[in-house]
Parts: structure tokens; sequence; C-alpha cells
């Protein structure tokens, strides 16, 4: 095999490597938490995290379907729909009382699915132990913004 052929296969080699690479690093990047516990420091570094009580505490499943805790490092447009089970669909949908985001971005929180309806934004590495009244078990959606 002459010179100029092994450098082009070479090349090909690396540029195959790179994209399995990045390919495989963004599947394995994002990922949801359910029931992550009670406290601030029970929250994953990178993550966005979500409690249904005051005080990042944990509450008890909501009517069999809603979980008392949950964390996210992407954004989620149904809060409603986190798990499928065969009993149905199961999230935190209006049920949200204290926040904490453990990323190095602002995070947009709506009361409408999809990123609709009243925002409340907090910045980098803040933390709500009670969110405003206005938005008290009302939050339904949330993005990094």
């Amino acid at each position: 095999m002459s010179v100029k052929n092994r450098m082009r296969l070479l090349g090909l080699s690396a540029v195959a490597a790179a994209g399995l690479l990045v390919t495989t690093a963004t599947s394995a990047s994002a990922a949801s938490v359910f029931d992550i516990g009670h406290g601030a420091g029970s929250c994953p570094d990178g993550y966005v995290c979500l409690w249904s009580e005051g005080n990042f505490i944990r509450g008890k499943f909501v009517y069999d379907h809603k979980f008392g805790s949950f964390a996210s490092n992407q954004n989620v447009g149904d809060m409603g729909k986190l798990a499928r089970s065969s009993t149905g669909d199961k999230g935190m949908q209006d049920v949200t009382s204290s926040v904490l985001n453990n990323t190095g971005s602002s995070i947009c929180f709506y009361e409408n699915n999809w990123y609709g309806g009243a925002e409340f934004r907090i910045g980098p590495h803040e933390h709500w132990p009670s969110v405003p009244a206005w938005i008290n078990d009302k939050i339904s959606s949330f993005k990094y913004c």
C-alpha cells in the first residue's frame, strides 16, 4: 500500500472515530432522575432539581401518578409525562414548590406545557426553598434560557 493510500485510510479512520465519540457523548449525557430524595444536597451537579414540597422536601406520590422530586439535565416540555408505566404517565405537573438550579445556565420554568404561560427565571446555581406563590404548584415545563 502506498504512503498516500495509508494517509488517506488513517484520515478516514480518525474522522469515523471522532464521529462515533461525538455521537456516544451526546446520547449518554442527557438524563432524568426520579425521586432524588430530600435536601438541596441531593441535587446532582449539572442538574435542575424540583421538589413537591417547600425546603427541598420530597413529598409522597400524589394520586399515585406524580413524583415527589425530580432532576434533569435537559429541557422538559411536559412535566406530566416524565415516565410511562402500565398504570399511565407519571410526572410532576403542577406540584413543584421548591427548585434548585445546579447548572451554569439560567433556567426558565413555565406554567404551561411546552414553555408557555407565565415564566419564572432563576440564575445559575440559584436555589429557591419556596417558589413565589404565583407559580407554586403550577410549573408544567422548564428549559435552559
